[in-house]
This record gives C-alpha cells, sequence and structure tokens, in this order.
C-alpha cells in the first residue's frame, strides 16, 4: 500500500549520507532550510519530504543549492530510484502510494524486524 514511499525511502538511503550540507558561513541559514524538512516520524520520513519536494521543484539544482543540499547525491538518489521502480516492474510489484505516514513507519519496521534480536544458544 506504500510501495512508492518505501521505494523513495531507499533510494535516499542507498544514495548516501551527505545529502545536506552546511557550510561554516552560513549555518544558521542552511539549519532553518533543513528543518523545513522534517517531519515528526523520523529521519526516514524527512528524507521522503526532501525527496518529495525536489520532484515538485522539477530536479531543479538551483532548488537544492537554495535548501543547502547537495545535487549530486539527489540526482544518484534518483538514478537509484529508477534502477529499483525498473526491477519492481520486471518482478510485477504494484507501485502504490499512500498519504498515511503510520503505513509507511510500520512498512519499514517490518523490514527490519529480523535484524533486532539474535537467539542465544
Amino acid at each position: 500500500e506504500c510501495s512508492e514511499e518505501c521505494l523513495t525511502i531507499c533510494a535516499m538511503l542507498s544514495a548516501g549520507n551527505a545529502i545536506f550540507y552546511r557550510p561554516k558561513d552560513k549555518a544558521v541559514h542552511a539549519d532553518n532550510a533543513h528543518k523545513n524538512f522534517w517531519k515528526p516520524g523520523g529521519d526516514h520520513l524527512t528524507l521522503l519530504n526532501v525527496y518529495n519536494q525536489w520532484v515538485e521543484s522539477n530536479y531543479s539544482v538551483e532548488w537544492c543549492y537554495q535548501n543547502f543540499l547537495q545535487a549530486r547525491t539527489m540526482k544518484r538518489a534518483r538514478d537509484v530510484r529508477e534502477q529499483i521502480e525498473g526491477m519492481m516492474d520486471r518482478v510485477e510489484v504494484d507501485i502504490k502510494s499512500t498519504d498515511d505516514h503510520a503505513k509507511v513507519r510500520k512498512a519499514i519496521t517490518s523490514g527490519f524486524f529480523y535484524n533486532t534480536a539474535r537467539l542465544a544458544s
């Protein structure tokens, strides 16, 4: 029910952790710009919000510059997203979207379930 959002989050995570930058001479401006992306519910939803706003800006490099984001990293995330989307099409996974962030958080959490604990022998 939220494969599109999970697809985008995976692409953003695989692009690297250098999405935001903070120049020393404009640290306050960068911090304020980054705060505008924050979403309750965690970093995954923040990354989703960053990508969606970049899409709305028509993948603008200037928009990345104004919001203190690495344009090269965002382009890499778009490329990774397109590759994963192609794989999903090949294995016939429907790409569905939702506005319910609780569903997205549940999907991410269920994916991490098997990494949460180990059975001691």
